[in-house]
């Protein structure tokens, strides 16, 4: 997509859906083999959105950011799949879940990534 002049777009991970539950036992099966068969990165965000926009085209090759912002809670690292992400499970086991861990270790986190990379063709 180009708004506002620049080339951008989104590439959301979903877990959530019947579609989610072989992303989830693929991404889980990294922890048996150390991530030797995936990505642990992955593996410890679960569902995510990463943003991307070029920032500058230099001949054949581009420069283009990356963005991830992901929030983890409880919740989401104990939710089995597909029930999990219900509205009806989140708002009554996922929740008493979270409020058990509402501060210290298990609380809450956000993480945030970026980086840049040179795409040439």
């Amino acid at each position: 997509m180009i708004a506002n002049g620049k080339m951008r777009g989104n590439a959301p991970y979903s877990l959530s859906g019947v579609q989610g539950v072989g992303k989830y036992v693929k991404d889980y099966s990294t922890l048996a083999t150390g991530g030797l068969t995936g990505n642990l990165a992955v593996t410890y965000l679960g569902s995510y959105n990463l943003a991307w926009q070029v920032t500058g085209v230099n001949g054949n090759s581009a420069t283009v950011e990356f963005l991830v912002n992901n929030s983890s809670t409880i919740q989401s690292a104990t939710r089995p799949p597909v029930l999990g992400y219900y509205s009806w499970w989140q708002n009554s086991v996922g929740s008493w879940i979270n409020s058990s861990f509402s501060s210290g270790p298990m609380s809450p986190t956000t993480q945030t990534f970026r980086w840049t990379e040179t795409v040439t063709w």
